[in-house]
């Protein structure tokens, strides 16, 4: 596999800061610096930021710099849209059909996510939960052979996955196991109604974490419409 190059290392970390919330919405980014801080030049920094910029994430001014994007509650409803039609296709393709090996393997996350829930000062634990997150909703799309399906669905859904970050902060948080449990009940012996019930009613959990995280920090979100791109930098 070819190395990725410069401005792909600087989209990722940049992305991956972004969503983690390490660089918040309105946080300036100074190229200059940015390129110093990861040991490249400027011009693939420059293209990641462009990157950036179609992807929503920043917002690119002539004579105000490049800041970190708000979050856009427009672009995140359009994203659960499309991961919900995607991912219940998948569930279903597996309903009724997982070995009694499968099904522990998906009782096994569960069983990790409880414990990381009941352990407030875990190493590491808001990054651990949303991998076991991100490993739960994963594993439907691995068996049917599909995995780099939602791979690229998870690196394209860039206001969904900031919100999650935020979701561990608040209430909301705790009826995440419950969820899955509830999924995972409906593929194993749900029918097509009951999975879809169930599956909506946790990607739709988003709307109670945006209003409790809003109370918090209303500067962070816009109700947002698709804004043209600016290529300028």
């Amino acid at each position: 596999m070819a190395s990725r190059s410069a401005r792909e290392v600087a989209y990722e970390t940049i992305r991956s800061r972004i969503i983690t919330m390490d660089l918040k919405p309105g946080d300036e980014l100074n190229d200059r610096e940015l390129a110093q801080e990861l040991g490249i030049s400027r011009t693939p920094m420059r293209e990641a930021l462009i990157m950036l910029n179609i992807a929503h994430m920043v917002v690119i001014k002539p004579q105000s710099g490049t800041h970190v994007a708000p979050i856009d509650l427009k672009l995140m409803e359009m994203e659960q849209f499309a991961r919900f039609t995607l991912e219940k296709e998948i569930l279903n393709r597996i309903r009724g059909r997982l070995t009694a090996e499968q099904e522990a393997a998906y009782r096994l996350n569960l069983e990790s996510y409880r414990q990381l829930e009941r352990d407030p000062d875990a190493e590491n634990r808001e990054t651990r939960m949303l991998d076991l997150d991100n490993a739960f909703h994963r594993r439907a799309f691995q068996l049917c052979g599909m995995e780099e399906h939602f791979d690229h669905m998870l690196s394209t859904f860039q206001h969904i996955e900031r919100l999650r970050k935020f979701s561990l902060q608040t209430e909301e948080n705790k009826s995440v196991c419950a969820a899955h449990t509830r999924i995972l009940e409906a593929v194993l012996r749900g029918s097509e109604e009951d999975l879809s019930r169930a599956l909506s009613d946790h990607l739709n959990r988003y709307k109670l974490s945006v209003e409790q995280a809003r109370q918090r920090h209303p500067e962070y979100f816009t109700e947002g419409t698709v804004r043209p791109v600016d290529h300028r930098i």
